[in-house]
């Protein structure tokens, strides 16, 4: 009755290959960027390698801010509930002169928080220590692991007694 109907598949398209080009460009600039950032930090005298003066001063200041730390404290402005990153409940009450978060910085205080951040979180910023990077970092954790037995934090009925500070998301 009538023709005979084969059904044909479409034979699927061959696939395109892809054009090399971008990539080879793409790698191309990256190697000339990566390039143009060596000679950023190196720099060849009398053909030997030493840091650019440029690089030198960036390493010497971090040299120096190493030397020239501190550690802090961010201290409760008023009596008022604050934020509290480890507690459970988002918000922790603290009277006024309370420690919210114990911190190290090498950049000061103007560096590590702007005054928005400390007034929009009514609390203020006072150095406890000052010292090494390294000697500002062990009296962060002295303050720290210690306290649990701060008179504020014993001041308060057990069962709202905290481990370390509202702020202070970790015991590190």
């Amino acid at each position: 009755m009538g023709a005979d109907l084969r059904q044909t598949q479409p034979e699927a398209p061959e696939p395109k290959k892809k054009n090399p080009l971008p990539f080879i460009i793409g790698t191309a600039v990256i190697l000339i960027f990566c390039a143009l950032k060596w000679h950023d930090v190196v720099e060849y005298v009398n053909g030997e390698p030493q840091l650019s003066r440029k690089h030198q001063e960036q390493l010497q200041n971090k040299l120096n801010e190493a030397d020239e730390a501190e550690q802090y404290a961010l201290i409760a402005l008023t009596d008022g509930w604050y934020a509290c990153l480890h507690s459970g409940i988002g918000t922790y009450y603290l009277k006024a002169g309370e420690v919210w978060k114990y911190g190290t910085t090498t950049k000061g205080e103007k560096g590590r928080y702007e005054y928005k951040f400390l007034r929009g979180n009514g609390v203020y910023y006072i150095v406890q220590f000052r010292g090494t990077l390294h000697e500002c970092l062990k009296e962060e954790q002295n303050k720290l692991y210690t306290y649990p037995l701060l008179p504020e934090n014993l001041a308060r009925e057990e069962q709202l007694r905290l481990i370390r500070p509202p702020y202070n998301p970790i015991q590190r």
